[in-house]
């Protein structure tokens, strides 16, 4: 392991790895931690009959809720991280295509 980590260092002391360090970009974590917390009650407008109907079924209409905004937050969030990290992920693959990957030497394949 101490060979890999050395090769790896002196590969990625050379000019062509040496961008890498300014397209590195301290994102936010995309993962959604759900703490327990104080509800806000809300005023929601839903058609009558679709009410009825969940109600039926004994479909919890808050919960249902609360997983379809955490859903919506979590799309919103990815798109937005790709929208500030396109340009560093276009550099990245530009690196790559030029350079190669860090570990092209150690490939089995």
């Amino acid at each position: 392991m101490d060979k890999i980590m050395a090769a790896l260092h002196l590969r990625l002391n050379q000019p062509c790895y040496m961008s890498l360090a300014r397209v590195i970009h301290k994102g936010e974590n995309m993962s959604v931690t759900h703490a327990k917390t104080t509800k806000k009650t809300v005023s929601v407008t839903l058609d009558p009959d679709l009410y009825q109907r969940a109600r039926d079924m004994g479909i919890n209409l808050s919960a249902l809720l609360t997983q379809a905004v955490e859903q919506q937050l979590q799309a919103a969030s990815r798109a937005q991280w790709q929208r500030d990290n396109q340009q560093a992920m276009e550099e990245l693959n530009r690196i790559t295509e030029r350079c190669g990957l860090l570990s092209d030497e150690y490939r089995a394949f």
